[in-house]
């Protein structure tokens, strides 16, 4: 049984979120870190492989005097949005709950804002810094840092890794698998 209504009953579907929640998504590449930090205060939460994103589900209207933190990719879905959800079952590959609707439908909106400012602190500063990235060696979690190489797709979704400084010039600016090298217009 799931206790957070409008899951499509079908694995995956376009959802248009109803008055029940909204949701908050969160870039993959440091929302496994937030997951962390929230531990069982954690609702539902959502990891979508395709748009690289982890999404917990609030309150409706909770995270409404949020900031804006388009900058750090942290996107709050208010009621009416349309987004890609799984059903309670997930859809492999490209969708997994990491905690079930069965479990624990909604985080508190407080809860979960605390648990991303532990990371990148207040989001209304926060923002000004740009997105947050891990660094491709050490993994500390970066806003800024060196552009080490870029994968352009055709459905948009590029890639990007980088560097913090630290590890930029231990490894001699060299990409993962490749030859030292900077890239034109970084810093050596």
């Amino acid at each position: 049984m799931t206790y957070l209504p409008h899951l499509p009953a079908k694995p995956v579907a376009l959802v248009t979120i109803p008055a029940a929640w909204n949701a908050v998504t969160l870039p993959a590449s440091w929302a496994g870190r937030v997951h962390d930090i929230l531990g069982d205060r954690s609702g539902a939460c959502l990891e979508d492989d395709a748009y690289r994103h982890m999404m917990w589900f609030i309150p409706p209207g909770t995270a409404a005097t949020w900031p804006d933190t388009g900058a750090l990719d942290v996107r709050v879905q208010p009621t009416g949005n349309r987004i890609t959800l799984a059903g309670p079952d997930g859809h492999a590959p490209t969708m997994r709950w990491h905690r079930t609707p069965s479990t624990a439908p909604l985080t508190s909106a407080h809860v979960l804002r605390t648990a991303i400012e532990r990371i990148v602190g207040p989001l209304k500063t926060a923002g000004q810094l740009g997105p947050v990235r891990p660094c491709r060696y050490c993994g500390t979690l970066l806003q800024g840092g060196i552009l080490l190489g870029r994968m352009e797709f055709a459905s948009g979704a590029d890639r990007a890794w980088y560097a913090c400084d630290s590890c930029w010039f231990a490894t001699g600016g060299a990409c993962p698998g490749h030859h030292p090298h900077a890239l034109p217009g970084e810093p050596r």
